[in-house]
């Protein structure tokens, strides 16, 4: 039975045959039978079988040896297999080991090294802690004649829709500087910034208007229990609000002075107080126009921001200013007798519309404050010509009322659309003449083909109304394909063709495009044109 069990050696199964006698039964059985049947030959049988146990007992003897030097040899084995198996699972250990050290100490390597040459080009390269952004538009455009173009706008009114219908170039850079030199606390940064800026008026024009729009500097974290606070002095853009397709800033308290911004009001929202006198420079708000003189105004602006207000956020702004006496501001022909004033206004942010943003603000002021800005208001829509009296208004008789809303909406990823309305009355006090009135509505489409190549449509309207003077509208409509850095409303650099036409009623003939077409109620104009911020 040992043959067939399994789970006994073959070494073992032979030698528990021969302990046995076994093995010798199965060779001596024949041998007893042969006895049985022939009595004459039991001796030489008998000896026979003694030989025969002889051998094989001395066969069996050696077998027995071997066996023991191969059960020998096989617990060899077996610990050299288990010896090795033991080297191999440490030497698998050691090596797993030493492979997840080798990593870290790679990475930690890699990391070190990353710091050290990043610390070593901020200690040698020269635009640590400089900052460089700005904005620009540039192009040349013609009228149907193929005279340089000239922007159809409206006789009194503060904006024009400005897509395709931008003559002029226009670059501003700014650049800044944190010190980062000095070994200051965490969270507390001083910082200066400077504004060059320049502007030509056509593609056809030699003349440059060059100007520092903004010279400032500025302290953060100083105030222990304000550290989001900052202190600022000089000359810079303040508290800017404007809507893009008109280069509309309908709040720009720019100008020099100082001031704290975000101080800190707990749950109802952050204060920022300034004082602002003068002129912010020698061109107005969008950089188009350059302005022919200074003034001196004096204004306080506080505002209250990040007001939580049903359907999103608000700010409370409030402007007190004062003018002195002056004659001919900003190079028109009028006479100010100044005094204070003060305006007031609020302004409601929402997003979430159609994946877009909508932003409107209303503002009312009188006196010196009424025309929303650190510079006095530009009176040559109602100013006489030069070679008259200069028409005298007197500051507390100006008031002036303000609606804008501007709407920026994403209803699919083809499609974006910008829209905007303005209801704006400003009355200088003047009785022959003093009072205008502004509608402005149009809206901004964009298809988008694919991620760079899009089409842009803007249609707009302006209706004026003076008192005592010319009243009427000015229509304009623009296509113009463009190649865009994105598939965004506002996506820039932006290369675009387009096409201009514009009509006006014939109150203004000879006022939308003097030069152009000064005796025509319509107009076209075609041209390229650039535009990038960053």
């Amino acid at each position: 039975m040992y043959l067939f069990n399994p789970q006994i050696k073959k070494t073992e199964v032979l030698r528990r045959c021969l302990r046995r006698g076994s093995f010798l039964l199965c060779f001596t059985a024949p041998l007893v039978h042969a006895v049985e049947a022939d009595q004459d030959s039991l001796i030489e049988i008998k000896d026979e079988i003694d030989q025969l146990k002889n051998s094989y007992e001395d066969r069996i003897a050696k077998l027995e040896a071997r066996l023991l030097e191969m059960e020998k040899k096989e617990r060899a084995d077996a610990q050299k297999i288990e010896r090795v198996e033991k080297q191999v699972q440490a030497t698998s250990a050691v090596a797993v080991h030493n492979t997840a050290k080798l990593k870290t100490v790679k990475q930690d390597l890699t990391e070190s090294n990353a710091e050290m040459i990043k610390l070593e080009l901020e200690d040698n390269e020269i635009t640590r802690g400089f900052t460089f952004n700005g904005y620009f538009r540039s192009g040349i455009g013609t009228d149907d004649s193929g005279n340089s173009m000239e922007a159809f706008k409206a006789p009194n009114s503060q904006s024009k829709f400005r897509l395709g219908n931008e003559a002029e170039t226009y670059v501003e850079t700014a650049f800044g500087y944190t010190f980062p030199e000095l070994d200051l606390p965490d969270g507390v940064e001083f910082s200066i910034g400077l504004r060059p800026s320049y502007s030509v008026p056509n593609a056809n024009s030699a003349k440059s208007t060059f100007s520092w729009r903004e010279a400032y500097a500025q302290a953060k974290g100083v105030w222990a229990g304000q550290k989001e606070a900052s202190f600022w002095a000089g000359q810079r853009f303040y508290g800017r609000f404007d809507v893009h397709m008109t280069d509309f800033y309908y709040l720009d308290m720019s100008g020099f002075g100082g001031g704290v911004e975000n101080i800190e009001l707990g749950d109802i929202g952050d204060l920022s107080v300034a004082w602002l006198g003068g002129s912010i420079d020698k061109l107005d708000s969008n950089g188009s126009t350059e302005l022919n003189g200074v003034s001196g105004k004096n204004s306080l602006d506080i505002r209250l921001s990040d007001l939580s207000v049903p359907g999103g956020k608000g700010m409370i702004w409030l402007d007190i200013a004062d003018v002195k006496d002056s004659l001919k501001p900003n190079g028109s022909n009028v006479q100010i007798e100044g005094s204070a004033g003060a305006a007031i206004g609020f302004l409601h942010e929402s997003e979430g519309f159609f994946g877009g943003t909508n932003r409107a603000m209303v503002q009312y002021g009188v006196g010196a404050a009424a025309n929303f800005k650190a510079t006095e208001p530009d009176y040559s829509g109602i100013a006489p010509p030069s070679d008259q009296d200069p028409l005298k208004i007197n500051y507390s008789d100006v008031k002036h009322f303000r609606f804008v809303n501007d709407l920026i909406v994403r209803p699919s990823d083809q499609w974006s659309m910008q829209a905007t309305t303005v209801y704006d009355s400003f009355d200088t006090g003047v009785a022959q003449s003093g009072q205008v009135d502004w509608f402005s509505l149009g809206l901004r489409p964009v298809y988008y083909l694919n991620d760079y190549f899009s089409l842009a449509l803007e249609a707009g309207v302006d209706h004026t109304r003076q008192k005592g003077g010319d009243s009427g509208e000015v229509y304009k409509i623009t296509f113009a394909p463009q190649i865009s850095a994105g598939k965004d409303h506002f996506s820039r650099p932006s290369l675009r063709l387009f096409v201009t036409y514009a009509a006006w009623s014939d109150e203004f003939i000879g006022k939308v495009s003097p030069q152009n077409y000064g005796g025509d109620s319509q107009g076209l104009n075609i041209g390229v044109q650039a535009e990038a911020w960053w």
